[in-house]
């Protein structure tokens, strides 16, 4: 099973969108079993996939306590999900208090649900909490949606530091690029890009995710891209940046 961290210390930069559309994506196009971790305690991806329980301790929270999680089954074609609310924040105060290794809670989980899934997919908050470097820890890869103004390109510098230091907790772990995303045609975002792309050392995914209305109103519809406007500009990225990612073209 292949872990993905989606993840960006700013928000409002398509994280959610980006781990949405990936699961459904792999689920759908590449038929993989997926499950997506929703470890963001605003909980915008369980939300998404209506798997919202205000009132319940989340999936989340339970890998945090080394619970077994309620899992959300066929949330799409697919794709399983688990999921979060603000007691993952609760769960994630808790454990920094504890006198017990903190940052292996994930990677337990993973172990468990590597023989059933081809991909896990996670999407996290934009804070480095105990959760994130439990996400970071079980992770193989990281994807940094960014978009692109000048808070943002700076936070690339900030999550890569974080990320490299973390490397000492898990040496498989690698950046696999940053992924541009609500991109609008500009001067200005044509050279904040090209600067990114001649200064940044990391890879930086060829494919842009092209700004679409219909991207937002996705969310209100609550259904994937794929799903709510196939040929819309960002439904059409998010295909072409899975190929890239994949190195799989599909029809």
């Amino acid at each position: 099973m292949k872990t993905i961290a989606v993840i960006n210390l700013k928000g409002g930069v398509a994280k959610t969108t980006t781990a949405a559309n990936m699961a459904t994506l792999l689920g759908t196009k590449y038929q993989k079993n997926v499950l997506l971790i929703d470890n963001d305690p605003q909980g915008n991806a369980s939300q998404f996939f209506d798997c919202y329980r205000k009132d319940e301790k989340c999936g989340a929270a339970k890998i945090l306590d080394r619970e077994r999680p309620g899992i959300f089954t066929d949330v799409a074609a697919g794709v399983d999900l688990i999921n979060a609310n603000m007691t993952l924040l609760e769960a994630d105060n808790e454990l920094r208090t504890s006198e017990d290794r903190q940052d292996n809670r994930f990677a337990e989980y993973m172990e468990k649900a590597a023989s059933i899934y081809d991909y896990c997919i996670i999407d996290n908050p934009p804070a480095i909490l105990i959760c994130t470097i439990n996400a970071l820890c079980a992770a193989d890869e990281v994807i940094i949606p960014v978009r692109l103004d000048n808070w943002s390109i700076d936070g690339v510098e900030v999550i890569t530091e974080q990320i490299e230091t973390l490397k000492a907790l898990n040496s498989n772990l690698k950046i696999a690029g940053i992924l541009l995303t609500d991109y609008k045609k500009s001067i200005e975002n044509e050279a904040a890009e090209e600067w990114l792309r001649k200064n940044c050392k990391y890879n930086v995914f060829s494919r842009r995710i092209r700004h679409s209305d219909k991207a937002v109103s996705a969310t209100y519809y609550k259904q994937p891209l794929e799903t709510y406007s196939p040929r819309s500009a960002a439904a059409t990225d998010y295909r072409k940046f899975m190929e890239e990612y994949t190195g799989t073209k599909k029809a």
